[in-house]
């Protein structure tokens, strides 16, 4: 593919995933979508899914059910609200498409992934108690290496830090910089419980040698240092992710003797969402320590 055609196609595809995001509560057919990518409709789905090998259905399927676990999870909107959110005409499609997806009808999956509050008998003043931790990771220490990225930013929800991802790898993919051996890698700048939503800031990453050249593009570098590091290695769906950094940092970190480094805890994803069912995902996150 000549340089000027690979550019042309991959802005084009980047604009399909900003649209699939900012309309998951629409009807998002494959017209509109090529149509978007000023692109025939006829060949449309072919080139979408070698450069984002993932069909256009399946991208847009994917999306919204994640969407859906994160709404279940972090609000209290009834379940018909939410199938609507993302698109389902009926309560019983969506629970049909959720379960398949992830195994556990949605009330099921909200009433097991919720934590459930304690409610206190009115007028008495207690001391709050030591947080329990109900759910144990395991924590590994070993030597990180240096890595060098590549990536763009991403500020906002880390829940949207998908988008970031889906256009990362069309970049990149067209730019023949995706290998076997390339790894995924997200940084998280802040905490989601003390910064609001809209200042979140992250970065959507993958490896690439310091030697290959990134110039004529918007990546960014980024390199992870040397060091100690502490490590949970997650299993799960990406909306369940702050329950093990809740441990780590709230439980594990305070009683380990060690110091967190200045640098930003990242994740490895070390395996593909496209293909992996939602509780087969497995994140390892990391701490570099002093």
């Amino acid at each position: 593919m000549k340089k000027t055609t690979s550019t042309s196609y991959r802005q084009r595809l980047i604009r399909v995933v900003d649209y699939i995001h900012d309309h998951l509560d629409n009807d998002l057919d494959v017209n509109t979508l090529a149509n978007i990518a000023q692109m025939s409709p006829y060949h449309f789905h072919r080139i979408y899914r070698q450069i984002a090998q993932e069909t256009v259905n399946a991208s847009v399927r994917r999306l919204r059910l994640q969407q859906a676990a994160a709404d279940l999870i972090r609000t209290n909107l009834p379940i018909l609200t939410i199938a609507k959110k993302v698109a389902y005409g009926s309560l019983e499609a969506f629970t049909r498409a959720f379960t398949k997806s992830f195994g556990i009808a949605p009330g099921e999956y909200r009433q097991q992934k919720t934590n459930v509050a304690v409610k206190l008998e009115p007028f008495i003043a207690v001391l709050p108690e030591e947080k329990r931790y109900f759910t144990m990771f395991t924590v590994e220490i070993m030597e990180n290496e240096q890595l060098s990225l590549v990536g763009y930013h991403h500020q906002g929800d880390y829940m949207d830090i998908g988008r970031v991802f889906e256009k990362l790898f069309i970049d990149c993919a067209s730019r023949e910089l995706i290998s076997e051996q390339t790894r995924s890698i997200g940084l998280y700048y802040d905490d989601p419980q003390s910064v609001d939503t809209n200042d979140l800031r992250s970065m959507a990453c993958i490896s690439l040698d310091a030697s290959i050249s990134i110039e004529e593009s918007c990546l960014e570098r980024i390199t992870i240092p040397t060091g100690k590091c502490a490590t949970v290695l997650f299993k799960g769906p990406y909306a369940e992710l702050e329950k093990p950094y809740d441990w780590l940092f709230g439980q594990w970190l305070p009683e380990s003797g060690y110091e967190a480094a200045d640098f930003p805890p990242f994740e490895e994803y070390l395996n593909d969402p496209k293909d992996t069912p939602p509780n087969e995902l497995l994140t390892r996150i990391h701490c570099l320590l002093v």
